[in-house]
């Protein structure tokens, strides 16, 4: 959650066109919210002054003092500001989607989504502070006074659980009529801009082909419109969807303190797991549309790749350009190795033929081998004997030559073989 966010934080401040952006800004500050928040359930337990206990027994590795505690539960209370940022980006999406805004009148309202959630999130932090309701709550510290006070669960519900719940609810309505104007929408347009079979003998051919594929334009243009309108609800939706998860069971867990009295270790394991994770799942679904657009435009690519050319888009031809060349001559080598024939042009002979192991037996496909090879060391004795000689002395010579070329092939069956071998290849 920490790096996904100081990602988001990065790549908004070093790009001038997204500081230009209220959609960049919004996730600017959703995001400085979420790293105020993060660090402290990275120290988890060690801020928990030493010895103390819970429903559960002795903290694990609680090695703080009161002081680390109140540091503790002052930024784990301003983890408010992040679900009040999640609002004002959807209140962004339905301005801008439902009503139509355009980003000069979305402008004139930008400042109430910066102050409500950082002026609610720091004004009821040092307002827990000042009142010293920091506390141990078994793997941090927040609203939870030592010795517990009577009232602290009502500053737990009014500062935190009651907002977050709050929150909730309005991007749920947000994000459906979002959805139902986006049905609606396509329905419309599917109805208005339905293409009908021309009627030729009422119709000119050349007017009427010049009117469909004026309408097709149109229909498209509007189409591409509705996609990308489309587009924008489903990145909206899914930062609600990420907000939702995470704020499930922190909020069933104060549930079930107050009906019963306890805490349940599944839930709680839940709640430590998933709340901390709202910065990476924010920056998975930050980078959702540009990493479509790119598996779209290059769909050999891998994933590396993609987010290299999102990480530095400047350089996007030339990562294109030295993956490709790379699995090129990647492919090319595997052919060249895994072919019939070596780098130096010789057949590629198995090693049990090269150090000659066929002739101690081997398997049966290699007694085989052998048998025909000496098959043809017969044949070539045989057609070498029978051929006419004019003198005696050729015939003898012709014969001791084929004497010693048998005795040559029988002494080195790998040579015999290897020639065998490339006259196979050869036919």
């Amino acid at each position: 959650s920490l790096g996904g966010s100081i990602y988001i934080v990065w790549s908004v401040l070093s790009a001038r066109e997204k500081r230009g952006s209220i959609y960049h800004r919004l996730m600017l500050g959703l995001s400085v919210s979420d790293i105020l928040s993060s660090h402290i359930y990275f120290l988890g337990t060690w801020l928990i002054p030493r010895g103390s206990s819970g429903p559960f027994g002795d903290v694990y590795m609680a090695f703080g003092t009161f002081e680390t505690c109140q540091y503790s539960g002052f930024f784990n209370q301003l983890a408010i500001a992040s679900p009040l940022y999640n609002v004002s980006l959807s209140i962004y999406y339905f301005l801008h989607i439902q009503r139509g805004w355009k980003e000069n009148a979305l402008k004139k309202v930008e400042p109430a989504f910066h102050i409500i959630p950082l002026v609610f999130a720091f004004g009821t932090a040092i307002t827990a502070a000042v009142g010293e309701m920091y506390g141990n709550v078994f793997w941090t510290c927040w609203i939870n006074p030592d010795p517990p006070q009577p009232y602290f669960q009502y500053f737990q519900w009014s500062f935190l659980f009651g907002p977050v719940w709050v929150c909730i609810l309005i991007q749920l309505s947000v994000m459906v009529t979002l959805w139902w104007t986006m049905r609606k929408q396509e329905r419309l347009i599917s109805r208005k801009y339905e293409l009908k079979a021309p009627t030729t003998a009422t119709i000119p051919a050349e007017t009427n082909g010049t009117r469909v594929r004026a309408n097709r334009r149109k229909r498209q243009s509007i189409n591409d419109e509705g996609k990308y309108s489309s587009r924008i609800a489903v990145q909206g939706s899914l930062y609600v969807l990420v907000f939702c998860i995470t704020w499930f069971f922190p909020t069933v867990q104060r549930i079930s303190e107050l009906a019963n009295g306890q805490n349940y270790f599944a839930i709680q394991a839940l709640d430590t797991t998933l709340l901390p994770l709202q910065g990476f799942f924010n920056v998975l679904i930050y980078m959702r549309p540009k990493y479509t657009t790119y598996r779209r435009k290059y769909p050999d690519l891998t994933v590396g790749t993609i987010l290299k050319i999102i990480h530095d888009p400047k350089e996007e031809r030339k990562v294109v350009s030295e993956f490709r060349s790379m699995h090129t001559r990647a492919r090319d080598q595997g052919r060249s190795t895994t072919g019939e024939f070596d780098f130096d042009g010789q057949p590629n002979i198995p090693e049990e033929m090269e150090s000659g192991n066929i002739a101690d037996g081997g398997t049966e496909s290699n007694k085989t081998n052998k048998s025909e090879e000496s098959k043809d060391i017969k044949m070539i004795e045989s057609k070498d004997t029978r051929k006419p000689t004019k003198t005696s002395n050729t015939r003898t010579e012709t014969a001791s030559d084929t004497e010693r070329d048998v005795e040559m092939e029988t002494d080195t069956p790998t040579t015999v073989r290897r020639i065998d071998m490339v006259g196979r290849i050869q036919s």
